[in-house]
C-alpha cells in the first residue's frame, strides 16, 4: 500500500502537458528578454519564470540598478512588478524615485528640472499600472517571505496579474529559527521560492546584504572588497539555491559608475558568469543608468539597432577570484558570534 504523500505524477500523455513540452522544445536554447544594457546581454537575460538575487556593499547602488532594470522592462515590454521596499523609504519616497526615473524630473528644483503637476499625473498613470507598491496592512504583524511570494502569485486587479516582484531587502522580511539553524531555514524557504516561481510563472527578485566585506589594507586602514554570493548573509544557502546571483559595486563612492558581477546564471541559456567594469554609470539628473561605448552614451535599450557601433567583451571571472571569495567568506563566518546578523544591520543610504 502506497502511503499518502505530497507528490503527483507528470503525465506527458496529457494534451496540456504535451503542448507545454513542445513549446519548451521550440524555446530550447533561447535566452530570456535581452538586457537594457548591451554590455550585460551576454551575461544575463530575464526569463519570465526565474529567480534573481542581488547583493552589494552599502551605498553601492543595487536598489536603483534593480529598479532601472524593472523600469526598462516595463517601458519596453509592459512588464508589471510588485514592490516591497522598506529599505528605500516610505511609499511616497518610493513613488518619487519611480517618477524621477520615468520622467527625468525631480520633486525639488535641485537640477532645475522640477516636475509639474500635469507631468506627475501622467507619470502616476504609468507607474500605477506597472509598479504595485506594497506595504504591510498591519505593521504589528509579521510578513514572511512565503506569504509575500504567495501574495504575488495570487494578485489580480482589473489589469491582470504581476510578472515579477522585488524585496528590498531580505532583512525586512520575518524569518524563522535561530542563527544556529539559519542555513537549514534558508535552504527550505529558498527551495520553496524556486518551485513557486516556476509553478506560477513569475520572476522573483531579492536584494540581500552581504555579511561583512572589509579587509585590512595597512595598519588600521580598511576598505571594502567586492562581495560575492558566498558573502550574502545566511552562508552558502544563497549560492546553492540561487539561480541568478548578481553583485553591484560602486568602486568610487564620490562617483556614479557601477560595476556588475554576474556570479551565477541558471538555466545555462540565461547567461554566464562574468563582470562589467567601468562601463555603466548613473545620470544623477535623470535618475537613469547609461553605458558608455566609444565615447557615446546609451541609455536603456538605446543600443537596439546600433549594435555595429559597439565593440564590447565582458570580463570572465577566474576560478582564482571565486576561490578567494569563498575563502574570505568562510573565514569570516567561522569568526561570527552566535547572534542574529539580521538585527542591527548596518545600513547606509543608496545613491540619491
Amino acid at each position: 500500500m502506497i502511503m499518502s504523500h505530497n507528490l503527483k505524477r507528470v503525465n506527458f500523455s496529457d494534451p496540456d502537458k504535451y503542448d507545454k513540452l513542445v513549446r519548451h522544445l521550440e524555446e530550447n536554447g533561447k535566452p530570456g528578454i535581452q538586457s537594457p544594457f548591451y554590455s550585460l546581454n551576454e551575461l544575463y537575460s530575464h526569463k519570465d519564470s526565474g529567480i534573481t538575487d542581488w547583493s552589494g556593499n552599502p551605498a553601492a547602488g543595487k536598489t536603483y540598478f534593480v529598479l532601472e532594470y524593472l523600469m526598462s522592462l516595463s517601458e519596453k515590454h509592459g512588464t508589471r512588478h510588485g514592490l516591497y521596499l522598506p529599505d528605500l523609504g516610505t511609499y511616497y519616497e518610493i513613488m518619487e524615485k519611480l517618477v524621477k526615473m520615468y520622467t527625468g524630473k525631480d520633486f525639488s528644483n535641485k537640477y532645475g528640472n522640477k516636475i509639474t503637476e500635469g507631468e506627475l499625473n501622467n507619470a502616476r498613470v504609468f507607474i500605477d499600472y506597472h509598479f504595485i507598491i506594497l506595504i504591510k496592512d498591519n505593521v504589528r504583524k509579521n510578513l514572511s517571505p512565503e506569504q509575500f511570494w504567495e501574495y504575488i502569485c495570487d494578485y489580480r486587479d482589473n489589469d491582470g496579474g504581476l510578472d515579477t516582484c522585488l524585496i528590498d531587502s531580505w532583512k525586512n522580511i520575518t524569518q524563522e529559527g535561530s542563527e544556529r539553524n539559519r542555513d537549514l531555514y534558508l535552504d527550505r524557504v529558498l527551495s520553496y521560492r524556486n518551485e513557486l516561481a516556476e509553478t506560477c510563472n513569475k520572476h522573483f527578485h531579492t536584494i540581500a546584504h552581504p555579511a561583512k566585506t572589509e579587509i585590512e589594507v595597512s595598519g588600521t586602514e580598511k576598505k571594502r572588497r567586492v562581495p560575492s554570493m558566498y558573502d550574502i548573509k545566511g552562508g552558502g544557502a544563497w549560492a546553492a539555491n540561487g539561480k541568478n546571483v548578481i553583485i553591484i559595486d560602486r568602486p568610487d563612492k564620490k562617483g556614479f559608475s557601477v560595476d556588475v558581477y554576474v556570479n551565477k546564471t541558471k538555466p545555462e541559456n540565461v547567461g554566464k558568469e562574468g563582470s562589467i567594469i567601468n562601463v555603466i554609470s548613473l545620470d544623477v539628473r535623470k535618475g537613469r543608468y547609461y553605458e558608455m561605448h566609444m565615447g557615446k552614451k546609451y541609455y536603456s535599450y538605446d543600443w537596439i539597432g546600433k549594435e555595429k557601433e559597439i565593440t564590447f567583451e565582458p570580463k570572465e571571472l577566474s576560478q582564482m577570484e571565486y576561490e578567494e571569495a569563498k575563502k574570505n567568506a568562510k573565514e569570516y563566518m567561522n569568526e561570527l558570534p552566535i547572534t542574529n546578523p539580521f538585527i542591527n544591520d548596518e545600513h547606509e543610504d543608496e545613491l540619491f
